[in-house]
């Protein structure tokens, strides 16, 4: 194992560990690859927390409820320590080679870990990451954008997804600043009835068609496709008009509101700059391709996933 680990560079990406069956056990990221896989590998004292008595010396009380023990028992350090060192133990038993990816910069890295864990399920991973993506649901009588991890209707245009570690709710607050349609989590419907509208449009950032008389349809379509047209485009325009938005603010002064639109400006441009799945496995799909070999298995997994996104 030592021999494998000193060909590993002193870069930023995803690792390996597979068995002796050459099935993928454990998928992880670092900044700093050889240090982050020295240290699963790095010899130390196996301490083992032991169970402790929940009476205290003075009284013959319990110090927590039972209750108490079985709401939080996963979180006490003993447990997390253990289940650690369990999973350590096991990565050194199994691991019979050592394989990784050179990643562009550690967003790309995080990124990347996440799509191929979900994708590859491998037994020693906790968490399947999911990935936010923005929806707009023209199936619907009144259209709304979301920010969602699933969708919520067959018929809606879905973008993404993206990056998780995109400044996503900043980067759709800009866009809602330049577009102004509804970005309610409630299903609206023509006919409703609202006494009040929304903060949104009360600062003419919606036309509110949740209300009866203030709906002009084909103003607010012509919105949702500008909203569309903008995703694809990768909202060069609204970037346009949120940058004069800035410059206005500067001008008078008021840095605090110019810091927001910076701030909008540079989430939407770090959204599309990032965007994850597919175009990640798409940049680095030879060389997830060399790692997997010729497992039918992962093959066929990472082939719908470019099938299903246009690749």
């Amino acid at each position: 194992m030592i021999d494998l680990i000193k060909e590993i560079p002193v870069e930023t990406g995803v690792y390996f560990f597979l068995d002796d069956k050459d099935r993928i056990i454990y998928i992880g990221k670092a900044v700093n690859l050889k240090r982050r896989v020295t240290d699963h590998f790095r010899k130390g004292p196996m301490k083992v927390f032991k169970k402790v008595n929940l009476k205290t010396k003075e009284t013959s009380k319990a110090i927590t409820t039972w209750d108490f023990q079985i709401k939080h028992i996963e979180n006490l350090p003993s447990i997390i320590y253990n289940k650690q060192r369990k999973k350590k133990t096991k990565i050194r038993k199994l691991t019979k080679k050592i394989k990784y990816i050179i990643t562009g910069n550690d967003d790309e890295a995080l990124t990347l870990e996440g799509c191929l864990i979900s994708a590859f399920r491998p037994e020693l991973n906790k968490h399947v990451w999911r990935y936010p993506f923005i929806e707009v649901t023209i199936g619907e009588e009144i259209p709304r954008v979301l920010t969602s991890y699933q969708s919520l209707l067959p018929e809606s245009y879905i973008f993404g997804p993206f990056n998780i570690a995109s400044d996503i709710d900043i980067a759709m607050d800009g866009f809602l600043t330049v577009i102004p349609i509804c970005n309610s989590l409630l299903t609206i419907t023509l006919g409703s009835k609202y006494p009040v509208s929304c903060i949104r449009h009360q600062i003419n950032r919606c036309l509110a068609p949740c209300r009866n008389g203030d709906y002009d349809f084909q103003q607010y379509n012509g919105y949702v496709k500008e909203f569309i047209a903008e995703l694809e485009n990768n909202g060069e325009r609204v970037i346009k008009r949120l940058e004069e938005m800035m410059q206005i603010e500067i001008a008078a002064e008021n840095f605090e509101g110019a810091a927001k639109f910076r701030d909008r400006i540079q989430a939407i441009r770090k959204l599309f700059a990032t965007k994850a799945m597919p175009s990640l496995l798409q940049k680095y799909y030879s060389e997830i391709k060399e790692i997997i070999g010729e497992k039918y298995h992962y093959n066929d997994i990472l082939r719908n996933i470019m099938i299903n996104n246009g690749y």
